[in-house]
């Protein structure tokens, strides 16, 4: 299946696509393309029309990509935090977002990655390094409520790009559309892995994400005891 999930379990069937008049790029790492189930990076190139997918690291000399980058057509930003990171209300100059992006299609640059690896990728790739940052006008909490992130306000992939786009149509950035299919098929799967989990408690088995976090706290606090 798309979601490259077994039939039984298989998320496409509850996918409503929909057209943002954006282009986002999604640059994934390998263990997010190939090992990480509960990644959001695939669901949301699935609900999001043109978009695309590029695996690796360092996108440095990938083709495709500096393709897009250097496309005339497209305005390209990296969705990234930054305290010098542009929002939906910031004046470049004197001119506004909108303004800036005109008649040209705006290209959303991605990384799906864990945070560790997304800094990595940022190190090595020299193209998105040069790119102007974009980032949210307000603060968000994840919603991913059995994975432990750094911290609330850092988001999945999925989620990051419901409230860009959200932010976006409130300055006529992007197609006056409903951005709700996006977190309908996250949360979907957020409830289904907390119901397996609890199957797998319920049948003795420890519960994987409860052991992970238990085990990043220890780490954490000999970390802080080292210090």
């Amino acid at each position: 299946m798309k979601c490259f999930r077994p039939i039984k379990i298989c998320y496409c069937k509850y996918i409503e696509s929909f057209e943002t008049g954006i282009k986002f790029i999604f640059l994934m790492h390998p263990k997010e393309a190939f090992k990480q189930r509960t990644g959001t990076g695939r669901l949301a190139h699935l609900t999001l029309k043109q978009s695309e997918i590029i695996i690796g690291i360092d996108f440095s000399l990938n083709k495709k990509l500096n393709e897009l980058l250097e496309n005339p057509n497209y305005v390209p930003l990296l969705l990234y935090p930054d305290e010098n990171a542009w929002s939906v209300q910031t004046k470049i100059g004197k001119k506004s977002l909108k303004e800036i992006i005109g008649e040209k299609t705006l290209l959303v640059i991605v990384i799906d990655a864990t945070w560790f690896f997304a800094k990595k990728i940022l190190r090595l790739s020299k193209n998105i390094q040069k790119l102007q940052k974009i980032s949210f006008n307000a603060e968000y909490k994840s919603q991913y409520q059995f994975k432990t992130q750094p911290a609330e306000e850092c988001l999945s992939t999925i989620e990051s790009c419901y409230y860009l786009i959200n932010e976006l149509k409130t300055a006529n950035i992007c197609n006056n559309v409903s951005a709700e299919p996006l977190m309908n098929i996250f949360k979907r799967m957020v409830s289904f892995q907390i119901e397996s989990e609890k199957e797998r408690e319920s049948s003795g088995i420890q519960n994987r994400y409860k052991a992970s976090r238990s085990l990043k706290t220890r780490k954490t606090a000999q970390e802080n005891n080292v210090k």
